[in-house]
């Protein structure tokens, strides 16, 4: 059985901190199956401190990864893998990208563009992933409980913080959309079902948990065409109502006037398109289950990786 060595710093706190944390776990366990497995995970500043680690084919002194980055190191070949749910690019996937045994590094904010400019001939080496939901929450429940409510708001659901980074709001009439006020996560979820629609705007990346967690719970989300990618398309219009980004937008969420009038005049359009809105909804459900959820992102995961390639 070949024998691998995984690296992701993470403690007590790291745990309840965000739901890719557990991912870390469950995908750790999912590698037992098929690999001897020694871990190198438990740091006790995981959730304040970057963790410095060195693999046995590395060009690198100390690489440091964050915990919410995580590195399988083959001890046979010395091949590595790297992931990363991080919402910029960091010292743990650039650092190794000319090494030779580095063969793959799966981005959950990929964004062609900004990577090709800091990778270049090693870009191949890249790929799109996938994005987690925050809280560690059973969405299911709140999925079943919005089938049954038979009237739903049409005002645009969002509640967030960093609204300081998120100037495009201030354009929206606060007539059309509820107040900003972040919510505990069960209130936040028993509101967000009772809405037609709900607003997604890039937070620190531009993929944000609220998005995949409407997915989740069945809420349609409007927003700007994405320009990062997942390694399963997201399609405008079918699994997220979607505005064309205009030539002049260089960030959404630093939107102008113009450019929230645009989103404005696009809710217009599909509020009342309740036949568009299911559809909207059943795709990007149909996304969740088939792309979030973890036991289909686990097998995803491994796959994307190529790790068949170690066994």
């Amino acid at each position: 059985m070949t024998k691998i060595k995984i690296h992701n710093p993470c403690n007590k706190h790291t745990r309840y901190y965000r739901n890719y944390n557990l991912f870390w776990d469950k995908f750790t366990d999912f590698l037992k199956i098929h690999f001897d497995v020694e871990e190198n995970r438990f740091f006790e500043n995981a959730h304040s401190e970057r963790f410095p680690i060195n693999l046995n084919k590395g060009v690198s002194d100390n690489l440091l990864i964050l915990e919410c980055e995580y590195v399988i190191e083959n001890l046979d070949n010395g091949e590595f893998v790297i992931m990363s749910v991080a919402d910029d690019l960091n010292h743990c996937i650039l650092n190794e990208q000319s090494n030779p045994f580095l063969k793959k590094v799966l981005v959950s904010q990929f964004d062609p563009e900004k990577i090709l400019n800091h990778t270049r001939e090693n870009f191949f080496k890249y790929s799109p992933w996938t994005y987690f939901q925050s809280q560690i929450i059973d969405l299911e429940n709140y999925y079943n409980k919005r089938k049954d409510i038979k009237e739903l708001d049409k005002k645009i659901f969002f509640k967030g913080t960093s609204l300081e980074d998120r100037s495009i709001l201030k354009h929206i009439d606060q007539e059309l959309i509820t107040d900003f006020r972040p919510e505990p996560p069960d209130s936040y979820f028993n509101q967000i079902i009772n809405h037609k629609i709900a607003l997604s705007v890039d937070g620190r990346g531009e993929f944000c948990y609220r998005d995949v967690e409407c997915f989740g719970v069945g809420v349609p989300i409007i927003r700007y065409e994405y320009v990062s990618k997942f390694y399963s398309e997201l399609i405008p219009n079918y699994h997220y109502i979607s505005i064309k980004r205009p030539s002049d937008m260089t960030s959404y969420r630093a939107g102008t006037e113009e450019h929230a009038k645009k989103l404005i005049e696009r809710y217009n359009e599909v509020i009342e398109e309740d036949n568009f809105l299911n559809f909207v909804s059943n795709n990007a459900r149909e996304y969740y289950i088939n792309n979030v959820a973890d036991e289909a992102k686990i097998k995803n995961t491994f796959n994307l990786l190529n790790l068949h390639n170690w066994l």
